[in-house]
Protein backbone atom coordinates (compact mmCIF):
# COMPACT_ATOMS: atom_id res chain seq x y z
CA UNK A 1 0.00 0.00 0.00
CA UNK A 2 2.35 2.40 1.23
CA UNK A 3 4.27 1.72 -2.30
CA UNK A 4 1.07 2.58 -4.54
CA UNK A 5 0.68 5.59 -2.70
CA UNK A 6 3.90 6.88 -2.85
CA UNK A 7 4.01 5.91 -6.53
CA UNK A 8 0.77 7.82 -7.64
CA UNK A 9 1.80 10.88 -5.29
CA UNK A 10 5.17 11.06 -6.80
CA UNK A 11 7.10 10.91 -3.35
CA UNK A 12 9.64 8.76 -1.56
CA UNK A 13 8.30 7.18 1.56
CA UNK A 14 9.90 7.58 4.66
CA UNK A 15 9.23 4.83 6.92
CA UNK A 16 10.27 4.70 10.46
CA UNK A 17 9.49 0.73 10.97
CA UNK A 18 9.10 0.27 15.32
CA UNK A 19 8.74 -3.02 17.12
CA UNK A 20 5.28 -4.54 16.91
CA UNK A 21 3.04 -3.00 19.62
CA UNK A 22 0.51 -4.17 21.94
CA UNK A 23 -2.78 -5.54 19.76
CA UNK A 24 -0.67 -5.43 16.60
CA UNK A 25 -1.18 -8.62 14.18
CA UNK A 26 1.36 -10.24 12.07
CA UNK A 27 -0.93 -10.45 9.29
CA UNK A 28 -4.46 -9.49 7.85
CA UNK A 29 -6.79 -10.59 5.06
CA UNK A 30 -9.34 -8.75 3.69
CA UNK A 31 -11.99 -11.33 2.87
CA UNK A 32 -15.24 -9.49 0.73
CA UNK A 33 -16.87 -13.06 -0.06
CA UNK A 34 -20.08 -12.77 2.42
CA UNK A 35 -21.18 -8.92 1.05
CA UNK A 36 -20.81 -10.17 -2.54
CA UNK A 37 -22.94 -13.19 -1.11
CA UNK A 38 -25.38 -11.41 0.86
CA UNK A 39 -25.51 -7.58 -0.97
CA UNK A 40 -24.08 -8.30 -4.31
CA UNK A 41 -21.22 -6.11 -3.61
CA UNK A 42 -18.77 -6.43 -6.51
CA UNK A 43 -15.58 -3.52 -6.48
CA UNK A 44 -15.12 -1.49 -9.72
CA UNK A 45 -12.25 0.25 -8.36
CA UNK A 46 -8.74 -0.96 -8.13
CA UNK A 47 -6.86 0.19 -5.14
CA UNK A 48 -4.20 2.01 -7.10
CA UNK A 49 -7.13 3.96 -9.28
CA UNK A 50 -8.94 4.64 -5.94
CA UNK A 51 -5.70 6.49 -4.95
CA UNK A 52 -5.42 8.25 -8.07
CA UNK A 53 -8.71 9.69 -7.52
CA UNK A 54 -8.63 10.63 -4.13
CA UNK A 55 -4.78 12.10 -5.07
CA UNK A 56 -6.58 14.56 -7.84
CA UNK A 57 -9.62 15.38 -5.11
CA UNK A 58 -7.41 16.37 -2.72
CA UNK A 59 -5.39 18.56 -5.35
CA UNK A 60 -8.21 20.11 -6.54
CA UNK A 61 -9.65 20.76 -3.37
CA UNK A 62 -6.28 22.12 -1.55
CA UNK A 63 -5.32 24.33 -5.27
CA UNK A 64 -7.62 27.57 -4.41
Amino acid sequence: MIQTIAEEAGVKPVINQLPMQDGDVNITYADISRAKELLGYQPKTSFREGIKKFLMWYDEMHSA
